[in-house]
Formats: structure tokens, C-alpha cells, sequence
């Protein structure tokens, strides 16, 4: 079972709005005077530090198998194998509506690689790591779970 956050709804900005002294930043821009979360407001639930490897490997089952642990554990990446461009463009745009329901945006891309047979395949790449951190939160697992479920309705 994942903690709540005790005292923040949104992920990611609500360490901006509640680190600057009760203000809000203007809307789309970086509040230049936000810190990294304290003992007060806390939303990613560890004490303003990223998840350790014991912490990753023990969330790392919740989520499918495709998703792998990278950069020496701060990251969690997963590809997604698509029939064309298109049809990446279509999955990009419901990764990221979810994300954005979510609160919490991983990096979406969308590459064409040669593969190692020597034909051209095209590759949704989903790169989830709290940069607030340096590493990963339990709302990049959280985002991965809810990617899965997404997913496995297509």
C-alpha cells in the first residue's frame, strides 16, 4: 500500500506552493524561490528524498514487467513497440493525458530506430523520474501502474 500525502494534492508544484512562503507562483511559470520538500510539506511521502534501491525493488512487481529501473536505479523507463507513427502520436497523447490527470509528467517520446534486424521500428519511450528529487518518488510507480491500466485497454 502506497502512503497519502498529508498535507498536498498536486504532485510536483506542490512542493513550488508550499515552499514559497504562501505564495503562488504565476500561473506556467517556476517559482525561483522554491526548495526541495520539507518536514512540513512533503508531498512525495519520503522525507524530500528520492526512493532508495531497497524501496524501488520492493515497488518494482506492482508494476508490469516491461518497466525497468535505469541510471543506477533513478529512473524508470519503458517501451512501448507501436505499428506506426501514428498510432505512436495517438498512444503519446493518452500517455499524456494521463499524466496530466495525474499530476506528475514523465518524459514521452516518440522514436524510430533501426532495429537489429535491420528494419525500422517505431518506439513510445516513457521516462518517469521526479527531477525535484533526483531520482524516483512513489508517484512515478503510482504513474506507471495507471500507465499499465491504460495500456492494457488498447
Amino acid at each position: 500500500k502506497m502512503p497519502t500525502r498529508p498535507c498536498c494534492r498536486a504532485a510536483p508544484y506542490a512542493a513550488l506552493l508550499c515552499t514559497s512562503a504562501g505564495r503562488r507562483p504565476p500561473r506556467g511559470r517556476h517559482d525561483p524561490t522554491a526548495r526541495r520538500p520539507t518536514s512540513v510539506c512533503d508531498p512525495y511521502e519520503n522525507n524530500g528524498k528520492p526512493l532508495s534501491q531497497e524501496q524501488c525493488a520492493k515497488l518494482l512487481p506492482s508494476v508490469s514487467d516491461s518497466w525497468a529501473l535505469v541510471d543506477d536505479g533513478t529512473a524508470l523507463m519503458r517501451e512501448i513497440e507501436v505499428a506506426d507513427f501514428v498510432q505512436g502520436s495517438r498512444l503519446v497523447s493518452t500517455l499524456a493525458a494521463v499524466a496530466f490527470n495525474n499530476n506528475h509528467y514523465p518524459v514521452l517520446t516518440l522514436e524510430r530506430r533501426l532495429s537489429e534486424r535491420r528494419r525500422w521500428q517505431e518506439l513510445v519511450v516513457v521516462r518517469c523520474q521526479t527531477t525535484v528529487l533526483g531520482g524516483l518518488s512513489y508517484q512515478d510507480f503510482t504513474l506507471a501502474m495507471l500507465m499499465d491500466v491504460e495500456l492494457g485497454r488498447s
